[in-house]
């Protein structure tokens, strides 16, 4: 099998072209999701031109933006992979987030600056549709009503996924409620982590309930497998539930990948390694869906759409505890 037609081996050559250049004040991890981010996109976009990107952003950066930060790599990981005007896009940032302010959401930090990208991103670059703001807003108002105590800031992402859908808030909301309950009833625990699994999954073209059975399908292959089902993990698997491989094949495959990934200089954590070889699986399943559904196309590439932005959010936690860990040793 060639590089090219090697997903792991193509994720690889991205990741070390990269890393060898990255500066050393910038953490590993956070090339591995800038790779992870850029995909097949990767070969085409050389250090300079993220760099470049990744500046732009810091600078046209509010002062307290979570884009001062290291985040700002996987976003302009995201906005290279799309072909996009990074300083057009930025601007879209702004204006949706001008916009939440409006409509009394949250308007500041990861979570809405995530949220703004993710419509800027569909969007395409032109101007964020208001009616997707709205119903961005009126969704986060009712998971705030349905799970107070859960939903927050970060759930705003997980909102901008379905506002650009054709169902009704009150359809999408449901779909998501129902999705909670029946992973709820099969034994998967409650909490922010199932939450956002609900909202991930009620985004499948084939059905929230399919898409929760497919769930419990593949967490029941994984400990077949021997491996662990943590509530860490329940976000991989839900990305390997939204693809269209079976779940027995998915799961072999995911294996295999976060073992090749495992034997890569740096090393990555076991856990590391699962998730970035469910990302891998995820883009190659978009690639295939490329040649079928326009819909499962559509409802792919918006489920990796969150995934970067996940990933990021994880980025910014980092960032923002090593910062804490300094000043208190200081």
């Amino acid at each position: 099998m060639s590089a090219t037609a090697d997903p792991v081996a193509r994720y690889l050559g991205t990741f070390e072209r990269l890393r060898a250049r990255k500066r050393w004040s910038t953490e590993t991890a956070t090339f591995r999701f800038v790779a992870l981010a850029l995909g097949a996109a990767g070969a085409a976009v050389d250090y300079d031109r993220l760099e470049e990107v990744a500046k732009g952003l810091r600078q046209r950066a509010r002062w307290t933006s979570p884009l001062k930060s290291e985040i700002r790599y996987v976003v302009a990981a995201m906005i290279l992979r799309r072909g996009l005007d990074p300083v057009v896009v930025h601007a879209r940032v702004f204006e949706a987030r001008d916009a939440f302010r409006a409509h009394r959401i949250p308007s500041r930090g990861t979570g809405p600056t995530l949220a703004a990208l993710l419509l800027a991103l569909r969007s395409e670059g032109r101007a964020v549709p208001p009616r997707h703001v709205e119903r961005l807003a009126a969704i986060y108002r009712r998971w705030r009503k349905d799970h107070f105590w859960l939903t927050g800031a970060t759930d705003l992402p997980a909102a901008a996924l379905h506002a650009g859908r054709d169902e009704s808030v009150e359809v999408v909301t449901a779909d998501v409620e129902r999705a909670y309950g029946s992973l709820r009833d099969a034994g998967f625990w409650r909490g922010n982590a199932l939450q956002l699994v609900s909202h991930l999954l009620a985004v499948d073209p084939r059905g929230t309930d399919t898409a929760v059975q497919r769930f419990t399908v593949v967490a029941q292959r994984l400990r077949d497998a021997r491996e662990r089902v943590t509530t860490s993990r329940y976000d991989e698997v839900a990305l390997l539930a939204l693809t269209q491989e079976t779940p027995g094949r998915v799961v072999r495959r995911v294996l295999g990948f976060r073992d090749r990934l495992r034997t890569a200089k740096p090393r990555p954590s076991k856990d590391l390694a699962f998730s970035l070889a469910a990302g891998i699986e995820l883009a190659e399943d978009s690639a295939r869906a490329s040649h079928g559904s326009a819909g499962d196309l559509a409802a792919l590439q918006a489920i990796r759409d969150i995934l970067d932005a996940q990933q990021a959010a994880t980025i910014a936690a980092i960032s923002a505890s090593s910062a804490a860990a300094s000043s208190g040793s200081s």
